[in-house]
C-alpha cells in the first residue's frame, strides 16, 4: 500500500494538543491509514508497529506522532510512543522542550503534553550504541509494553546502518516513510530489507 503524503509541517501549539486536528484526521491518507490500523488491531490484534526511514528528514517523527495523537482520540487506544534515538529525537526534544524530563520508575515520562505516553532510550543510563544494534534490550521493552497498552508505536532511529539496524526491531508491522531521496523506480531499499527479513509492511507513505 503507497499512500501520498504532503509534506506536513504541524505547529507546535498544535500538536500538543492546544487545538483539535481535524482537518488532518479527516483527510487521506491519514485518515486512511489509522483505519487500517484499527482494522489490523481488532481483527489481528496488532499490538506493536514501527515507523521507519532510510534517510533523516523524510517525516517519520511527524507520522509516528500523528498515528499516536489520532489513535487516542478518535479509537481512545491507550498508545505509548518508543523515541530510539539514543540522544533524542531532535523533533520530539522541540516539542519536550518546556517539559520536565523526568521519567517514572518504569522509564515513560512523566511530564508529557501529548495524549499518549512516551518512552526515550536517551533517559536510559546504558550504552544504546551496542544495544541498539542488537535489538535484545529494545524487543524486550517493545514486549513489556504491549502487554501493558492497545499499541506500542516505535520511532526507530536513522543512521548510516539503518537496514541493519532496524532488521532486529521486532514488532508485528512496519510503515516506511520515504521521499525522494529514498524512493526510486517504485522501490526503497528498506522496504526490500523488511521484507527480505519476512517483516510485514503495513504500508509505504511517501513524503512530498
Amino acid at each position: 500500500m503507497l499512500l501520498i503524503l504532503k509534506k506536513l509541517v504541524i505547529p507546535r501549539d498544535k500538536m500538543m494538543n492546544r487545538h483539535k486536528l481535524e482537518t488532518v484526521w479527516d483527510i487521506d491518507p491519514i485518515s486512511s491509514l489509522l483505519q487500517r490500523i484499527h482494522y489490523r488491531h481488532t481483527t489481528k490484534g496488532l499490538r506493536s508497529l514501527s515507523i521507519l526511514s532510510e534517510h533523516r528528514s523524510e517525516g517519520k517523527t511527524t507520522l509516528a506522532m500523528l498515528i499516536a495523537r489520532g489513535l487516542s482520540e478518535i479509537y481512545k487506544f491507550k498508545i505509548i510512543l518508543i523515541d530510539l534515538n539514543p540522544e533524542g529525537d531532535t523533533l520530539l526534544n522541540h516539542y519536550l522542550k518546556d517539559t520536565k524530563d523526568e521519567v517514572s520508575h518504569d522509564g515513560i515520562l512523566k511530564d508529557n503534553p501529548f495524549g499518549f505516553s512516551i518512552f526515550r532510550l536517551k533517559n536510559i543510563d546504558m550504552n544504546w550504541l551496542k544495544n541498539s544494534y542488537d535489538g535484545l534490550y529494545t524487543n524486550q521493552i517493545i514486549n513489556t509494553f504491549s502487554e501493558q497498552y492497545d499499541l506500542v508505536i516505535v520511532d526507530t532511529f536513522t543512521n548510516v546502518n539503518a537496514s541493519d539496524s532496524i532488521a532486529n526491531v521486532n514488532t508485528n508491522s512496519n510503515i516506511v516513510v520515504c521521499s525522494s531521496k529514498s524512493f526510486e523506480k517504485n522501490t526503497n531499499n528498506l522496504q526490500k530489507s523488511l521484507e527480505s527479513n519476512r517483516k510485514e509492511v503495513l504500508g509505504i507513505i511517501f513524503n512530498k
